[in-house]
């Protein structure tokens, strides 16, 4: 589509990515990728363990419990770039209708709520990872795993959550829609 030509519509034309966008937006492919991998490694653990279950009688007493923080770590891999990608749960009865100002008025206020919610899990994380070390907590399962490790994801899945919610800000501040 040539520029100023017929059919070229100025607003929806792709704004280049500021130095900030490409960063954040590559730690966010990054921790993709690395959730991709967790699931593949999900469907290994509970492959394995279905295999030795039921053909050979003898259960894995660890898969359960490794599932459960691959889990985490998925979730929390995940959630800034489903938050670039505007997957994450939205209100879009009031934000269909929405143009212009009041469009980005009511997407700020949304990357507002999502720091506010990424800040929350940053402290919580730290205090809580501070305790599992000061007091040297081990999982309860069979793997006894310091809980530090699993605990971990919530920092980084927030850490990284909050960069991208704060990328989408100043994109909107600066008059481009979010990619």
């Amino acid at each position: 589509m040539r520029e100023n030509g017929p059919g070229f519509d100025k607003e929806r034309a792709p704004v280049a990515l500021s130095f900030v966008d490409r960063v954040v937006f590559a730690l966010s492919m990054i921790a993709a990728v690395l959730g991709a991998g967790v699931v593949l490694l999900m469907v290994a653990v509970v492959g394995y363990s279905v295999v030795l279950r039921y053909f050979f009688g003898t259960p894995v007493t660890w898969s359960d419990e490794l599932s459960g923080y691959l889990v985490v770590a998925l979730v929390m891999l995940g959630a800034a770039e489903a938050l670039r990608r505007g997957d994450h749960i939205g209100v879009d009865l009031l934000t269909a209708k929405a143009k212009g100002g009041l469009r980005c008025a009511l997407d700020v206020w949304g990357n507002v709520a999502v720091i506010a919610v990424a800040v929350t899990l940053l402290v919580s994380g730290v205090e809580m990872i501070a305790y599992s070390v000061d007091f040297g907590i081990l999982s309860e399962g069979y793997m006894e795993v310091p809980m530090w490790i699993p605990q971990s994801f919530i920092l980084l899945g927030a850490g990284l959550l909050l960069l991208m919610a704060l990328a989408r800000i100043l994109r909107l501040l600066k008059g481009h829609d979010t990619p």
